[in-house]
């Protein structure tokens, strides 16, 4: 999936900020994404989450799955810009993630 400009500065923004709060990013090469892969892994503590983002406007109602690491332990978020509160809550957090079914996105 080719990351448009919009993407792009949606995509910087949250793994800026995640590498500011401390967090080791691993991302997919933006020019091979498939909308069912997370969009970046991170890393900090214990803590490792799986990151799906989207730059849609209103949020999507397509939901990734979430749920698709967590035998591994690895917690799994969607976030698009309406949810930039919610993605700096878990950033800042850390090793502190909720468990499954307790974070702000188990809603979604």
């Amino acid at each position: 999936m080719k990351l448009t400009a919009r993407h792009f500065r949606w995509h910087e923004e949250i793994t800026a900020l995640a590498r500011r709060e401390g967090w080791t990013v691993w991302e997919q090469s933006r020019e091979q994404q498939r909308p069912h892969d997370p969009t970046f892994f991170a890393a900090k503590g214990t803590a490792v989450i799986a990151v799906w983002l989207r730059s849609a406007e209103p949020r999507p109602s397509r939901v990734p799955p979430l749920d698709r690491f967590a035998a591994a332990g690895v917690r799994g978020f969607f976030w698009s810009p309406a949810d930039l509160p919610k993605a700096r809550v878990v950033l800042v957090s850390g090793d502190r993630v909720e468990p499954a079914g307790a974070g702000p996105d188990d809603a979604a």
